[in-house]
């Protein structure tokens, strides 16, 4: 459930600010088969999911891609973060300082191919 909202607010936040092609990243692989599939939703979480296929139209090209959390430990450490507060929190142009340091972590193991 708390997946299936985080992706609903990520949509609205990327129709808020224009964005016209947009790739969904989450390491909710039920939650990202549910959105990839045509199929009708018949779970708990139907509501939401229908809600989110609703707004696709609404992008040029809207794409939904399961990350496994080992592959993204700063994605991680950011939900944890916004947790922390009690209103919905959102980083564009920065992010807290300790996420910094994980990103710029991955970078280099990116680069050195690890």
């Amino acid at each position: 459930m708390a997946e299936a909202r985080a992706c609903l607010q990520a949509i609205i936040m990327a129709e808020d600010m224009g964005f016209q092609d947009v790739c969904i990243e989450g390491d909710a692989l039920t939650i990202i088969h549910k959105l990839s599939s045509a199929d009708e939703n018949r779970s708990c979480i139907s509501s939401l999911i229908k809600e989110i296929k609703g707004r696709c139209y609404r992008f040029r090209r809207l794409s939904f891609k399961h990350i496994p959390r080992e592959a993204s430990k700063a994605a991680h450490a950011m939900a944890k973060e916004g947790g922390r507060y009690e209103y919905p929190r959102f980083w564009i142009e920065e992010a807290p300082h300790t996420v910094e340091i994980l990103i710029n972590q991955e970078r280099r193991n990116d680069n050195h191919g690890g």
